[in-house]
């Protein structure tokens, strides 16, 4: 019958309190590491280059061509706090912001793009920065956080954040020379894969065109201004060339407010709005400049912070019959988290080189949308419910941790005496007979050390034996294994016996007369077992309350108190929890539980974000 006790004994080991406290441990590191790291992983699983569509756009058109596309990666709005005015914080928005973009760009550089263009706001609070000193300190964190291979070209188009709107007092005069110095031009015509990349400056098209608006002027007798965005797109409607163009502009072009954004989008529409240092959409004589000088073949913008995908129709002209007539204009996703979407984005652009054999409306490019994790769902739908599920684990081992405990073991056992008439139990309940759930785990004192004095003689006609008080669930009272057990059988006069000790209902209430009583008992700790001194500092203090002296005494916990807190069995400081409260004994686990998911979550961003 010893594989019973045994199995007993493994499953109250499985279903312990220390058992149950590691494995929320586990659990939490395991999600911390899921949460943090690997759902930006995960996001990407189906985030793919649209190289296959224009494979089959060139097998249908019998071009034979073998040349792999040119991968372009679309940043929108970073807007990457200064850590000069955000301060340093662990818990703030900017420092989680921050967090979030070393993380989405670490995974999105696995993606391995030929080409990258940040369209706008790629520094949050760039046009205020007013010391080039500041300024070089802001891009050096920019380009720390988003780095790339040295052979990857890195193309800035100018956004309000970066260089100013309109005119305010705190905006820097040298926003627009700084980000000329460490970006590059605000205004560039770049040729690649056979099309002809167009980065315009919006905000200073924006201002010009108040200017020209304000003067009641219109585009045709309008002086541009000297190296201006209006200059800029005159020259390049000049250079004619059969290269399809592409334009890229931090503000989105105008559009009716009715205008679909598709089924991408979060909610709304893009609608015209205008305030202190932004504006929401180009202006509508503005817009038909742009797309009757440049007539592009697709338009790429940003800083709506939603996706959006839109179609617009391209002036008539007489030039080209066979001209598009419509052009598409894809807004980016802001790849920073913001309140206005759950989701942050980016746009995977591809590009084949034009060739004579495509037909005019053949695609020579095509794009794809991708998306980054959700924390405001990662902590609704799953830290929420985690957290509640851990503290009611948590309440339930501290709320009542005896009767936890209790109900582990088996029922107490009392001792009772019995008359020779009484049947000895059988061979079947010797398993238990030198076990006891009450039994202590320090060294007992024997009967042999008492006083002689004191022993007294066990009557002859009597067997102590143990019979359990009341049976667990699955253990009936008539159980052959709780059987009554033999302690003492006559003729053990040196067996423990309640007779060794004095009653309590002596009338004088004395231990009597004989040999000295007074010696240490055998099983007192000794002297050398007390908890060494502190060597930490302590502060105190006291004082009187109703009548009484009190004492508030301060003491941290040193090294050596926190690693046995970590290590030790949780059975064993449940003991000295007690004299705490509940609150503490919670405290203390939930502190345990959650050091190893923070020092895994911490490790991990210092390792490899």
């Amino acid at each position: 019958m010893s594989f019973i006790h045994e199995r007993r004994t493994r499953n109250s080991r499985l279903l312990s309190r220390n058992t149950i406290i590691n494995l929320l441990r586990f659990f939490w590191v395991v999600l911390v590491i899921w949460c943090e790291f690997g759902v930006f992983f995960y996001s990407l699983s189906d985030c793919k280059w649209p190289d296959k569509e224009l494979k089959e756009v060139s097998s249908s058109n019998c071009t034979g061509s073998t040349e792999k596309p040119t991968r372009v990666l679309l940043i929108s709005d970073p807007q990457l706090p200064n850590p000069r005015r955000s301060g340093i914080s662990w818990f703030g928005y900017d420092a989680s912001s921050t967090r979030y973009l070393r993380k989405g760009w670490s995974v999105v550089t696995r993606l391995r793009p030929h080409a990258v263009v940040w369209l706008g706001d790629a520094l949050a609070s760039g046009r205020y920065v007013t010391s080039e000193d500041e300024y070089k300190n802001y891009v050096d964190e920019f380009k720390g956080i988003f780095t790339t291979d040295k052979s990857v070209p890195n193309y800035f188009v100018p956004g309000n954040r970066d260089v100013g709107l309109g005119e305010s007092s705190a905006f820097s005069k040298n926003a627009r020379k700084y980000f000329t110095e460490y970006f590059g031009p605000v205004n560039q015509e770049v040729d690649l894969a056979g099309h002809r990349l167009i980065f315009i400056d919006a905000p200073g098209l924006v201002d010009e065109d108040y200017r020209r608006h304000g003067m009641g002027k219109q585009y045709e007798t309008w002086t541009p201004a000297s190296g201006g965005p209006i200059e800029f797109i005159a020259s390049v409607a000049i250079r004619a060339s059969s290269s399809p163009i592409i334009l890229f502009s931090h503000i989105p072009l105008s559009r009716p407010a009715s205008t679909s954004c598709g089924p991408l989008r979060e909610k709304g529409s893009i609608r015209a709005s205008a305030g202190h240092g932004y504006q929401n959409m180009l202006g509508k004589q503005t817009t038909r400049f742009v797309l009757y000088s440049l007539r592009p073949a697709a338009i790429f913008s940003g800083d709506n912070k939603d996706y959006c995908n839109m179609t617009h129709q391209l002036p008539a002209t007489d030039a080209n019959i066979l001209a598009k007539t419509s052009v598409r204009e894809v807004t980016v996703k802001s790849f920073s988290p913001s309140r206005h979407i759950r989701r942050p984005g980016f746009q995977l652009l591809s590009l084949i080189p034009p060739d004579s054999a495509v037909s005019p409306h053949g695609s020579t490019f095509a794009d794809a949308h991708c998306l980054l994790p959700d924390t405001f769902r990662i902590f609704n739908s799953i830290y929420l419910p985690a957290l509640v599920l851990t503290a009611i684990v948590l309440l339930y081992l501290n709320i009542s941790p005896d009767q936890h405990r209790h109900r582990l073991s088996l029922s107490p056992i009392s001792a009772t005496r019995s008359g020779p008439s009484s049947p000895l139990p059988g061979p079947e309940s010797a398993i238990w007979a030198n076990w006891s759930p009450r039994r202590s785990s320090g060294p007992t004192s024997p009967a042999a050390t008492l006083p002689p004095s004191v022993a007294a003689r066990v009557p002859t006609n009597e067997i102590f034996t143990f019979r359990a008080l009341s049976s667990a669930p699955g253990s009936p009272h008539d159980s052959p294994l709780l059987s009554p057990i033999p302690l003492f059988h006559a003729g053990h006069e040196d067996e423990m016996n309640p007779a060794h000790y004095p009653s309590q209902h002596h009338s004088d209430h004395v231990w009597p007369s004989g040999e000295d009583v007074h010696e240490t008992p055998s099983f007192l700790p000794s002297p050398s077992a007390r908890r060494p001194e502190r060597k930490w500092p302590s502060w105190s203090w006291s004082f009187v309350f109703r009548g009484r002296r009190r004492r508030i005494t301060i003491a941290p916990s040193t090294w050596g108190e926190m690693i046995r807190f970590c290590v030790s069995d949780n059975s064993d400081s449940m003991s000295r929890g007690k004299r705490k409260g509940m609150l503490w004994r919670l405290g203390g686990d939930s502190m345990s539980v959650a050091l190893p998911a923070v020092v895994t979550w911490a490790l991990i961003g210092w390792l490899f974000f």
